[in-house]
């Protein structure tokens, strides 16, 4: 008999707090949770691994609605194979422009901060004379293109950990 896991245990082995573990039972984005006699929650290894891969879905920004999508084609077996990948593919595509948005963003900080050392370290206390430096037409050339940015700095090695924590058995 493969062993389970009580709440508790699931919670440290995954990461995730007992609360977003109830939430994810209640949310129908892990199968039915079996109960041992006395009504608690008990974990199998498949469970845990699908928290982990729901998990990478989260941290990568997925709305909870796409994850119900993905947990419902998930139940239906194989056949649903096509429909998760497209699916997977469409998130993993969001999450690479959203990327490179950010990393956009950080260029243009990194050359403002260049832009305060050089200031700094020049001495330069009138505005007119900043505009003269390496760094200050460097910064405004970078940021004339306007991005947002959409998702956390944990974005930014997301999609490749969704990559990596891809487990056949639970797609």
């Amino acid at each position: 008999m493969e062993r389970t896991f009580t709440i508790q245990e699931a919670s440290l082995m995954t990461g995730v707090s007992a609360h977003t573990l109830r939430y994810y039972e209640r949310m129908n984005l892990l199968d039915s949770i079996n109960r041992d006699d006395s009504g608690y929650r008990r974990f199998t290894n498949y469970d845990l691994d699908c928290v982990r891969f729901l998990t990478k879905l989260r941290t990568t920004k997925m709305p909870i609605r796409q994850m119900q999508q993905f947990a419902e084609l998930r139940r239906q077996g194989l056949s649903s194979a096509h429909q998760r990948r497209l699916l997977l593919e469409e998130h993993y595509n969001a999450v690479l422009a959203s990327q490179q948005e950010l990393n956009h963003s950080l260029e243009i900080i990194s050359k403002k901060i260049a832009y305060y050392k050089e200031l700094e370290e020049k001495e330069i206390t009138n505005e007119e004379d900043s505009y003269h430096l390496p760094t200050y037409i460097a910064m405004v050339q970078a940021g004339k293109i306007n991005h947002s940015v959409h998702i956390s700095l944990k974005a930014e090695t997301a999609a490749q950990e969704l990559i990596d924590q891809l487990d056949p058995a639970i797609l």
